[in-house]
């Protein structure tokens, strides 16, 4: 085969064969609950399974008493973060539970102690990941729309989403749950979740269950390992460089395109994130 063509088809081979390092996610549907020591599935009123969502590396987690498992939406697993789950009042933190239905149309929830106001996950990344979040799904019991304080995100302790005021679906009119899904991920080292339903009247606050959450990771892009960084040197050696004007940069076949701005879709609102937070339009 000619050099040009041996070069490309090296290059494209090297890009296949380069080791991943894209965005990693985790959707967790609280599935399982853990009865005398055996992992069983999810019924009303369980105790979150200890460990649960912590170094996800498969769809099925080995653990004492059985598997956990998981889903993801395409980008793989997150085996470098952790979670932890908690639900904090007047008297300082409580546990979680949680419940296998009648919220809205989600299956396998998770909610806060019923004397709790805020419902709290967070995430922590191995040094050198980032973590980021994808989205979440939120709905009432039992099938009841509810409107609650906040919904706050905070990465590394600061605010990168909140939205005030925010109707939680569950009734059977219109949606049956709300779901905040951001087109951009939220990233930081250690990201927060806070669902404040401190308005609710007493014995409700549980009446707010949590779904589908979608959390990845980003590790530090790997060095090609021989022979892919060969085959990369190689392939870029030989493809044509096109000489740009003066003072202009040199380019390689077509020009690139920067990604436009992206916004974040919460339910059926639009939000923009800007510096510190995003509102509801």
């Amino acid at each position: 085969m000619p050099l040009l063509a041996f070069a490309r088809a090296s290059f494209l081979a090297a890009v296949v064969l380069m080791p991943p390092h894209a965005a990693r996610a985790t959707v967790l549907a609280f599935d399982q609950q853990l009865v005398n020591g055996v992992v069983v599935p999810t019924t009303d009123a369980s105790d979150l399974p200890p460990g649960y969502g912590n170094r996800v590396a498969g769809s099925s987690q080995a653990v004492p008493g059985g598997q956990y498992t998981y889903t993801q939406g395409g980008e793989g697993f997150t085996p470098n973060i952790t979670v932890a789950f908690t639900s904090f009042g007047p008297f300082g933190a409580n546990d979680t539970s949680l419940w296998s239905n009648d919220y809205g149309d989600l299956t396998n929830v998770l909610l806060g102690n019923e004397n709790s106001g805020t419902l709290d996950i967070r995430f922590a990344a191995d040094a050198g990941y980032t973590t980021l979040l994808h989205g979440f799904d939120l709905a009432g019991w039992s099938n009841t729309d509810y409107t609650i304080d906040a919904v706050r995100v905070l990465g590394d302790g600061n605010p990168l989403f909140v939205a005030t005021s925010v109707l939680v679906e569950g009734n059977f009119t219109g949606p049956r749950h709300t779901s905040f899904a951001f087109a951009t991920p939220l990233q930081a080292d250690a990201l927060h979740i806070e669902i404040d339903y401190g308005n609710l009247a007493g014995r409700q606050q549980d009446n707010i269950g949590i779904d589908n959450i979608r959390f990845g990771q980003f590790p530090a892009a790997p060095v090609p390992e021989w022979p892919v960084a060969w085959l990369l040197t190689l392939g870029l050696a030989a493809m044509p460089w096109r000489r740009a004007g003066p003072g202009g940069p040199a380019s390689c076949g077509h020009a690139a395109r920067m990604p436009a701005a992206a916004s974040v879709a919460v339910g059926r609102h639009q939000l923009r994130r800007g510096a510190a937070a995003g509102r509801l339009q």
